[in-house]
């Protein structure tokens, strides 16, 4: 990180005011007029000790170089990152006291250093106290635990150092920051009973309604229907006749993951936290078994994105680096619910194409989100229904449905998500007044 720094003014020292200075001038001048030698020392020595302390703290922090080292930027809910602070003093003048606060967001947790609160919310000060001689280097070494999922910033930097009598202070700010993105965790399909194989597997049909181009099956001679851009150049040199390629079929050429954060049917009862994180790992779990399983995957929520004012929305692509924006949208992602699911849902399935594969998590089922699937079905769309909690779906033959065991997604939710608040209208008993 850099080093640049914005320097502020030198605080005003408690000890000496205007009284001293206008003192020991007017004691200096009263000397020289009796020429008395005592009285004129007696009025330098405030004044030189004043001076001399201002312009140690003045250039106390000059040339003082701060640097944060990070050892990973992303990581998994419940992983560590190795955190190296270098401070490094490149002058003559030695620092008597110099004082370090780091900001930190309060949800990680500082290994062997004390972390105090701060009066911002959701922010935590890191405090390092030192010394230093001239030309020295100071390093602390520390591990960051990332307990919970989000995007969280590490900085700025505020330095405090003084004179060597404490008589004046000198602060500056480092407003480099630093981030560390903690992806949700990823759970064993195993362990919340999600049969991977079918859930993920495609789906062979007789009539081919979507070819992938991904996927090439063999090769037939050129037609003129055919794409120039599919044509085989080696089988085409071969035989000396053009040839194009034959992709294979199959209905799963999109795979739509959509993440409900509503945990109750109107937004006014509340939000359960433990069911809204297990939601959250459900989506990441199934995107990151999609991408391995090489499909064309991409995610959708209703909730907002951190630092936006966007919902979460990654298009399905085959990309390299897809399933990395997934995990970086759902660490940033709110657990609160802001948009509407049905219509979030009806909006990005009208561009899928025909026959592809779209998969509700969801914690609750409303009667607009019913009408929803029942369009899907009709626009010949997969539908898989992937429930956190107890839900009631009637049955449908076109819709699959696979409840998750809500008790296995619990050791991978941090402890502060587990508890839900509802806020609910309870009657008030009328008040009794006993008679007279």
């Amino acid at each position: 990180m850099s080093s640049a720094l914005e320097r502020l003014k030198v605080s005003r020292s408690t000890f000496f005011n205007h009284v001293w200075i206008y003192g020991g001038v007017f004691m200096v001048l009263l000397g020289m007029m009796l020429r008395e030698r005592a009285v004129t020392l007696l009025g330098v020595i405030p004044l030189v000790t004043a001076g001399g302390s201002y312009l140690w703290a003045r250039y106390s922090l000059t040339n003082v170089e701060y640097e944060r080292e990070l050892s990973e930027s992303r990581v998994f809910c419940g992983d560590s990152v190795k955190m190296h602070v270098r401070l490094t003093n490149r002058k003559l003048l030695p620092l008597a006291w110099l004082e370090i606060e780091d900001s930190v967001a309060d949800r990680l947790r500082i290994s062997d250093r004390d972390v105090l609160p701060s009066g911002t919310p959701g922010v935590a000060v890191l405090r390092m106290t030192t010394a230093m001689r001239w030309f020295e280097r100071v390093t602390w070494n520390m591990t960051v635990e990332c307990p919970a999922r989000g995007y969280f910033p590490i900085g700025p930097v505020h330095l405090r150092s003084a004179d060597a009598f404490g008589f004046f202070q000198q602060r500056e700010r480092i407003p480099d920051i630093d981030h560390i993105t903690v992806y949700p965790a990823i759970a064993d399909l195993d362990s919340i009973v999600i049969p991977a194989r079918h859930l993920f597997g495609d789906q062979r049909i007789v009539r081919p309604i979507i070819t992938d181009p991904m996927r090439t099956a063999g090769i037939r001679d050129y037609r003129p229907e055919d794409s120039f851009r599919h044509i085989h150049w080696k089988a085409t040199a071969r035989t000396q006749t053009l040839q194009t390629k034959i992709f294979e079929p199959t209905t799963s050429i999109q795979f739509g993951i959509f993440l409900n954060l509503d945990t109750f049917e109107r937004y006014w009862e509340g939000l359960d936290f433990e069911r809204a994180e297990g939601a959250i790992i459900t989506a990441a779990t199934l995107a990151s078994q999609a991408v391995e399983a090489e499909h064309m995957v991409g995610m959708y929520a209703n909730g907002v994105v951190g630092g936006s004012d966007q919902a979460l929305r990654v298009r399905p692509s085959r990309d390299d680096r897809q399933l990395e924006q997934i995990l970086t949208g759902l660490a940033k992602l709110s657990p609160i619910a802001s948009l509407d699911y049905a219509s979030i849902v009806r909006a990005e399935t009208s561009r899928f194409p025909i026959g592809s594969t779209v998969v509700l998590v969801t914690a609750i089922m409303t009667e607009r989100l019913r009408s929803v699937l029942e369009s899907l079905v009709r626009a010949n769309h997969r539908i898989v229904i992937v429930t956190v909690g107890d839900v009631d779906l009637p049955p449908h033959p076109r819709i699959e449905v696979v409840p998750i065991n809500q008790d296995a997604l619990r050791k991978y939710i941090p402890d502060h998500h587990h508890y839900a608040v509802r806020m609910t209208n309870v009657p008030v008993p009328p008040l009794e007044v006993p008679a007279e």
